[in-house]
């Protein structure tokens, strides 16, 4: 799938503590590569007109009840959406801009809830359209000016303020952050001595050997790919190979904001992989966006 190719240098959203997962009946399955990805999904990169600005929540039925993920304030409902569906923005009192599409028209008026009210962590919003069947989340900073979420057009950087939702989605279900980024693997393989080169290259042949010595060195089919089994099992060898103190720290950033400062893989991210993880705030250049109400 086409994806936009800096999309690792997007900052990881942070918020508040212990956030709740926003569809409170559904068994949590986020599709972790749309942030980036193309629209439509399967797209090629020249033909795509847009970038995917936020992650799918999926496998929601209709009628699946939205929550908030903290306490917050409402800053619209049934804004404008897709496939007939409407969203809701929130403001939350951990200055993240939250757009939750995918949600039933006139829905938020069940539970008596309106633009300019404030809710209470897990306090219900709406439900969602079973036709769209998921949850489209998206984050941002909370700046002043931020009443909407903003189209992230093909030939553009990513909008100004948009955050990677990934980590925040993965406390809201209680789940170790994943060794979602390119820098994080390389950092993860280094560790475990399988790899000698540079963190910060792009995934390349290098790396897809020392993932595959990895593999065989774990008892993981060595194919190359970073898959669910493969990540299980650096994880656990991780987890033991930090505990005796031999992850690597040398290079870590001291100034690094929370979002580098992670829990990975039950290890301290201070003293483990996630000191040198992309989530580390990069400064990129951006264009002041046009804000739109459509994913």
């Amino acid at each position: 799938m086409a994806r936009y190719a800096e999309w690792e240098r997007i900052p990881m959203a942070e918020g508040g503590k212990d956030p709740v997962w926003p569809l409170p009946t559904v068994t949590p399955k986020f599709a972790t590569w749309s942030l980036g990805g193309g629209r439509p999904s399967a797209c090629a990169q020249d033909k795509c007109e847009r970038w995917h600005a936020g992650v799918d929540l999926t496998s929601a039925p209709q009628g699946a009840l939205v929550v908030a993920p903290e306490d917050a304030l409402i800053v619209g409902v049934d804004k404008g959406w897709t496939d007939g569906t409407r969203a809701i923005f929130l403001r939350t009192d951990s200055n993240l801009f939250l757009v939750l599409g995918g949600v039933i028209a006139g829905s938020h008026k069940e539970f008596g809830q309106a633009a300019g009210a404030r809710v209470k962590r897990g306090d219900k919003l709406g439900r969602i359209v079973g036709s769209y069947g998921m949850l489209h989340f998206e984050t941002y900073a909370a700046t002043p000016g931020r009443t909407a979420n903003s189209r992230w057009w093909r030939d553009d950087p990513p909008p100004e303020g948009l955050l990677n939702p990934i980590n925040y989605i993965e406390r809201m279900v209680g789940a170790d952050a994943s060794l979602l980024q390119s820098r994080q693997r390389l950092q993860a393989l280094k560790d475990l001595g399988h790899y000698t080169g540079d963190v910060g290259a792009a995934w390349n042949d290098a790396a897809i050997a020392a993932l595959q010595k990895a593999q065989a060195a774990l008892g993981v089919e060595a194919d190359g790919k970073w898959g669910p089994a493969t990540e299980d099992a650096i994880q656990k060898a991780l987890q033991s190979t930090c505990a005796a103190g031999q992850c690597q720290t040398e290079g870590a950033d001291r100034d690094a904001p929370p979002s580098a400062r992670r829990r990975v893989g039950g290890v301290i991210a201070g003293f483990a992989v996630a000191t040198l993880t992309a989530a580390i705030a990069v400064t990129l250049r951006r264009r002041r966006p046009t804000e739109e109400t459509t994913p």
